[in-house]
């Protein structure tokens, strides 16, 4: 099942998008992430790449890592504020 966010249009109707819409947006955003020490991506990288909200960054990760096409050097996904990994090859 898809979560759906959506966004009031201002026109009576709210526009709806599926996470995985989401997730094929940090899928990009790591490919233009630096990678830091030790091959990681920061979360705030991506943040700042999609200006997502990190939580719905975190929730895409998490329910699609094995749908999104990641780089062979990426080696972990860090949430460098928590200092926690969020994926790890």
């Amino acid at each position: 099942m898809n979560n759906i966010y959506g966004e009031n249009s201002g026109k009576g109707f709210v526009k709806e998008v599926p996470l995985s819409t989401f997730a094929k947006a940090v899928e990009s955003a790591i490919y233009k992430a630096p990678l830091r020490e030790n091959n990681k991506v920061w979360l705030s990288d991506l943040w700042f790449i999609t200006s997502l909200p990190e939580d719905l960054i975190k929730e895409a990760i998490s329910k699609y890592i094995e749908e999104i096409d990641l780089p062979d050097d990426v080696e972990e996904i860090y949430d460098d504020e928590k200092n926690k990994v969020l994926w790890k090859k």
